[in-house]
């Protein structure tokens, strides 16, 4: 039964003692040395002669215990007194079936290891219930007055006077009122008894594990005073506390070989931590001026490419400038080559009309020569007519002296028009070659103008590029300075770093440990700020153990 609730290292302590499988002082206290069972049967008189005779009537016996059982069963059910102490209808179907088993083996009056066994799981199952040891008295009560009145029945024999079975009643009531009023004092007897003993238990227990606690605080107090001064080295000795604390001992001082361990490692690895940041302080440094350095340099080669880009602007400018004059060029080209062609399609209606005219004029000569020919004929026959016909005479000489001016003119017109289309033939050939000559012009002016347009697309392409290229190098110079300043913050986090590092060295130094040469490292600087220590003060050690002992003590 639990008494009081302990608190700190001394509850700690004790729940690792028992957790290791040792036994306390106090807890070897709790076994008392009782009575054998022999003896026990020798003081109640039961011998083997007895205990054959309750073999012999197991038959009788056993339905008598059950029915006592469903009684007892029934009264836990009901009575407000024990129907608390079960949790559910299942933890009392296993209590009947226990104590059926137990007084299945009761009855055979055999007390062998199979009775050993079936009290000690009766016992340990009703203790795990928290059922009161007064209910197992009354429930022996109950269970022997259905016994007893269950024999008393039965032995008594049968009778044809009336008063007989009353006599037999009377008798089963009164020995059911004896065995309740001895049972119910046996059961009020051995409350107050073992009340009175469990009492003095827990007396005799507190007292020693006071005694025990004090002791142990007392041991632990000096090697915890050293630990709270700095001194790592203290070990608590094996033989110093109980038998019980001893693998509680090794933990302990295992678990302060491991600090120390720690500590010195610590210790080493913070002169190495000490040297490694200062390289670090270094690297950072350098790559902080790199950084620098490199981002004037982006700089400068943004400058350079935004010159190259206004160049390439220009040009583009004089590129699109230059393929307008060629497009206007292509453009006249074209006109004059129509011109041409107009101009040879006139020529061309030119020679036709000359051959027309040419057509004219044979027809002309020959109505000359025909009027000719008539001017003739009407001369001859005006000399035939004598006088009478000179005055024809006279007009057919005029006649045919025009007729001879008319074939003259035309003569003379269809060499005219001979000699122009000549001259209309040789300048179509002239103006063809014209033609050719401003149609190579039109199509050299066209490849030109092919030309100038994919260098103005690829100018326009290159200055896409390098305005591409230029906000690469800005963004690359605006991440370059992040990155430089990245630097910066870290050589500055690494020169914290460091000292950090300084003053764990320094805090790592205040304790004692068994390995001295971990202390003769080279003096570091002091650190900017005073470091708070890592350990408590040796003051609230000494207040934590004179909690302990208050505890104890109570």
């Amino acid at each position: 039964m639990q008494t009081g609730k302990y608190t700190g290292t001394w509850a700690g302590i004790r729940i690792w003692g028992r957790l290791l499988g040792h036994e306390l002082p106090s807890d070897q206290s709790r076994k008392t040395q009782g009575s054998s069972l022999g003896g026990r049967l020798r003081f109640a008189g039961l011998d083997q002669e007895q205990c054959e005779l309750l073999r012999r009537n197991r038959m009788t016996l056993e339905p008598l215990a059950r029915g006592g059982l469903r009684d007892l069963m029934l009264r836990f059910q009901s009575l407000p007194d024990c129907s608390p102490s079960f949790e559910s209808e299942h933890q009392l179907d296993r209590l009947h079936d226990l104590q059926t088993a137990h007084w299945g083996v009761l009855t055979d009056a055999r007390f062998d290891a199979l009775y050993a066994e079936r009290v000690k799981v009766l016992s340990d199952s009703e203790t795990r219930m928290g059922l009161d040891p007064r209910w197992n008295v009354a429930s022996h009560a109950v269970v022997l007055e259905h016994l007893l009145v269950g024999l008393i029945q039965q032995g008594m024999p049968r009778s044809i006077f009336p008063g007989s079975r009353k006599r037999v009643n009377e008798l089963a009531d009164l020995v059911k009122a004896v065995v309740r009023l001895v049972m119910t004092d046996t059961e009020i007897a051995v409350s107050l008894r073992f009340n009175e003993q469990r009492i003095n238990h827990q007396k005799e227990l507190a007292r020693l594990r006071s005694e025990e606690q004090a002791r142990t605080v007392t041991i632990l107090e000096g090697t915890l005073r050293a630990i709270a001064d700095g001194n790592l080295s203290a070990r608590v000795a094996d033989d110093d506390l109980p038998e019980a604390y001893g693998e509680l001992v090794k933990l302990f001082n295992f678990a302060l070989d491991r600090i120390e361990d720690a500590v010195a490692a610590v210790s080493r690895n913070a002169d190495e931590a000490h040297a490694l940041s200062n390289d670090f302080i270094q690297e950072g440094k350098a790559l902080s001026g790199n950084a620098s350095r490199q981002t004037e340099r982006l700089q400068d080669a943004v400058s350079i490419i935004e010159n190259i880009l206004s160049a390439f602007r220009h040009g583009a400018e004089k590129m699109d400038t230059a393929e307008k004059a060629v497009s206007s060029a292509k453009l006249s080209a074209q006109e004059s080559g129509q011109a041409v062609g107009e101009a040879i399609n006139a020529m061309s209606d030119i020679e036709k009309s000359a051959e027309q005219i040419g057509k004219i004029i044979g027809t002309i000569d020959e109505i000359a020569f025909q009027t000719n020919l008539l001017a003739l004929n009407a001369g001859i026959e005006a000399a035939r007519a004598g006088d009478s016909g000179r005055g024809f005479a006279v007009v057919a000489q005029e006649v045919r002296a025009l007729a001879q001016r008319s074939a003259d003119a035309a003569r003379e017109i269809k060499t005219l028009v001979s000699e122009t289309k000549t001259q209309v033939d040789s300048g179509v050939k002239t103006v063809n070659r014209t033609q050719n000559a401003i149609e190579g012009v039109v199509r050299q002016v066209s490849d030109v103008s092919g030309m100038i347009t994919d260098m103005t697309t690829m100018t326009g392409d290159n200055v896409d590029h390098l305005k591409s290229a230029a906000s690469e190098i800005n963004a690359l110079g605006s991440e370059a300075s992040a990155s430089a300043q990245r630097t910066t913050n870290v050589a500055a986090k690494a020169d914290d770093l460091h000292t950090v590092i300084l003053e764990l060295g320094r805090t790592v130094r205040e304790f004692h440990i068994s390995h001295q040469n971990y202390h003769q490292a080279a003096p570091v600087a002091a650190p900017k700020t005073q470091p708070e220590p890592v350990v408590s003060s040796p003051r609230y050690f000494q207040e934590q153990i004179q909690q302990f002992r208050r505890q104890g003590v109570n």
